[in-house]
């Protein structure tokens, strides 16, 4: 089988990249696939693969971005509905003498080959190993039944809700995260299923400092439902992220929306002001 010998070092500070390959993807149940893209990383100089779902047109990052990975065919399910892949993050620690010295943190990842949903952990080593039926062998000896066991999104917010400041609130919720990519997440725990607790997750987030996280759990709301303090939350997040043209379209649907169920004077006096200014183009 092949080996996890594979040569990695990247990390979230290294963000600058360049793709230069596509491997061939791993198709599962249903015509799904997973493809790992190449990317050549400029600090330090590397090549290493990311990892991408594609269903029904629609492809989603499996990973955080900063987040190496690589699987092979034999590590698909004899039903095509579970693969297993590496995923690892590299990084660089300074020591006492100023030297740069590698350090990395990897998993054996579960994947859902029906929805994108990275469905468990494990260690890197356990990805070593065979299908025996329905259930993943590793050379070590153990054993896999593939279930769900990301945390869910409830369980997140009530572990972050009752941390202080607000930066350590949006911290904690990150790392939760640390691996995963928020679309894969949300594949495991769908937004219909979890409408006011990935909106409130995302409020927490914003108030810490990360609307750009925010907006991916907004984004899974709003696809599923519109709702007032919806609206509001995303205008407030756009605004930050000097995106005001997006912004002032949400902060007038919010207006518009509170005037209709009657609670025009709830209204608060900056989405007043933003939605009003003028020179924005619509």
């Amino acid at each position: 089988m092949a080996s996890l010998k594979w040569v990695l070092m990247i990390g979230g500070l290294f963000s600058a990249t360049n793709v230069f390959a596509v491997d061939p993807p791993i198709v599962g149940a249903a015509g799904n696939t997973v493809t790992f893209q190449a990317k050549k990383w400029t600090s330090p100089v590397v090549e290493s693969t990311t990892a991408w779902f594609t269903a029904n047109g629609k492809t989603i990052p499996l990973f955080h971005a900063g987040i190496a990975a690589q699987a092979y065919p034999e590590w698909l399910s004899p039903d095509k509905k579970v693969l297993l892949a590496t995923a690892v993050e590299y990084g660089v620690v300074i020591g006492e003498n100023g030297e740069e010295i590698a350090t990395s943190q990897g998993h054996c990842d579960v994947i859902s080959m029906e929805t994108g949903c990275v469905l468990a952990e494990s260690y890197e080593r356990f990805c070593e190993g065979k299908w025996v039926g329905k259930q993943w062998v590793s050379d070590e000896g153990g054993v896999l039944n593939p279930v769900l066991e990301t945390k869910s999104p409830k369980d997140l917010l009530k572990n972050a809700s009752s941390i202080q400041p607000a930066q350590s609130r949006a911290e904690s919720i990150e790392w939760s995260l640390s691996f995963l990519s928020p679309e894969s997440y949300m594949a495991c725990h769908p937004p219909a299923q979890n409408v006011q607790t990935y909106n409130d997750l995302g409020f927490y987030l914003a108030e810490g400092g990360n609307d750009e996280l925010a907006l991916k759990f907004y984004r899974g709301v709003e696809a599923v439902g519109k709702r007032t303090v919806l609206k509001l939350n995303m205008a407030d997040s756009l605004w930050r992220l000097d995106r005001q043209e997006e912004a002032q379209r949400y902060y007038r649907e919010y207006r518009v929306a509170m005037s209709a169920a009657g609670k025009a004077q709830k209204i608060p006096q900056r989405v007043v002001e933003r939605s009003e200014i003028q020179g924005l183009k619509q």
